[in-house]
């Protein structure tokens, strides 16, 4: 029998939230020098990453998949160059790494801005060193750093 439209995105998106990649050490996150939470990107750039989501994402995922507990336990306290790396090896699943670095953190700022994070003056940075230093943190606190399981 053959699964419908809404099946197959309901399972591509509970498989992005449960198949992350391992990060870090077990020690936890490596410490960083910026927060999401310090406002990393501009609106003209959520704007744009809006219109690549829709382009390229939604077919699979509903915004909605990318925030909420579920999503942020999984990547809160750590640096944002995990998500993005995630986002340009695995994403999109019918030809992983096919965007460009741009179009990547685009998307990555619509995420923020689903998230509830500040914009601010500055876009954010395309490259995984730069990224490194910012902390994927949640709108309402900063959390303590997350433990290895």
């Amino acid at each position: 029998m053959p699964i419908s439209r809404t099946a197959a995105a309901a399972l591509c998106a509970a498989a992005c939230l449960i198949v992350v990649p391992q990060r870090g050490s077990a020690q936890g996150p490596p410490p960083t020098s910026k927060s999401t939470r310090d406002g990393v990107y501009t609106a003209a750039q959520a704007a744009r990453g809006k219109e690549v989501y829709a382009g390229f994402c939604q077919a699979c995922h509903t915004p909605a998949s990318h925030t909420g507990s579920v999503f942020t336990s999984k990547w809160v306290g750590w640096p944002i160059s995990e998500l993005f790396s995630y986002l340009r090896n695995e994403m999109p699943q019918s030809d992983p790494g096919s965007l460009s670095a741009a179009e990547y953190a685009d998307v990555l700022t619509y995420i923020l801005q689903l998230n509830g994070l500040p914009k601010g003056t500055e876009e954010l940075p395309r490259d995984v060193k730069a990224l490194k230093e910012i902390r994927f943190d949640t709108a309402a606190a900063r959390p303590r750093r997350p433990e290895r399981r």
